[in-house]
């Protein structure tokens, strides 16, 4: 069975399972339309922050784990700003996710967010290859994907409809050997 060891830490920030008092954090972020602008979801009131805060309880309880879905603390003030997820999609692909308040944007959280787990995925999932899915309007995320290594391989027309309307959406892979490879530069 694979394991992520929670948590997972970086230079600034704790991502950490969430607990249930994190649901006023949690709806601080998720209710701002500028942060789920390019989600499928959102922006949350308080109700469905409390189904979506239940339901992430409840998968971390699930056996065998699929999805890691994490809260992303700021260290040096001990507060909730955003969420991360790896999923396990496939038998060796796994999904990688990431969002911020509004307030932690333009500094690198979620640069330092995706290395992290991008290497959670290698190591400890044991993944061959790490995807992410992103609204093809949304330019800062495809700017940090293609920061951590993550390469453009495909734009899905269509993918989803949420939100009463239908998404294109390009998809951004990193295989095992090119990360490896990319470690074995960096030593």
């Amino acid at each position: 069975m694979r394991k992520l060891t929670v948590p997972v830490r970086t230079a600034r920030l704790n991502l950490r399972e969430f607990v249930a008092t994190d649901l006023a954090a949690v709806h601080a972020y998720s209710s701002d339309p500028r942060v789920t602008r390019y989600l499928f979801f959102g922006p949350r009131d308080e109700e469905s922050c409390a189904d979506y805060l239940a339901e992430l309880l409840a998968s971390q309880r699930e056996r065998p784990r699929t999805r890691f879905e994490l809260a992303v603390e700021e260290i040096a003030t001990a507060r909730l700003i955003g969420a991360c997820d790896l999923s396990l999609i496939e038998a060796k692909v796994v999904d990688l996710g990431y969002m911020l308040g509004v307030e932690q944007w333009g500094h690198g959280y979620a640069t330092e967010i995706a290395l992290a787990l991008i290497d959670a995925a290698f190591s400890e999932l044991r993944a061959e290859r790490v995807i992410s899915t992103v609204d093809v309007n949304n330019a800062a995320s495809i700017r940090v994907l293609e920061k951590v290594g993550m390469r453009w391989e495909a734009v899905y027309r269509r993918h989803r409809r949420a939100k009463n309307r239908w998404w294109d959406c390009h998809l951004f892979t990193l295989p095992r050997a090119v990360w490896e490879d990319s470690k074995a530069t960096l030593r």
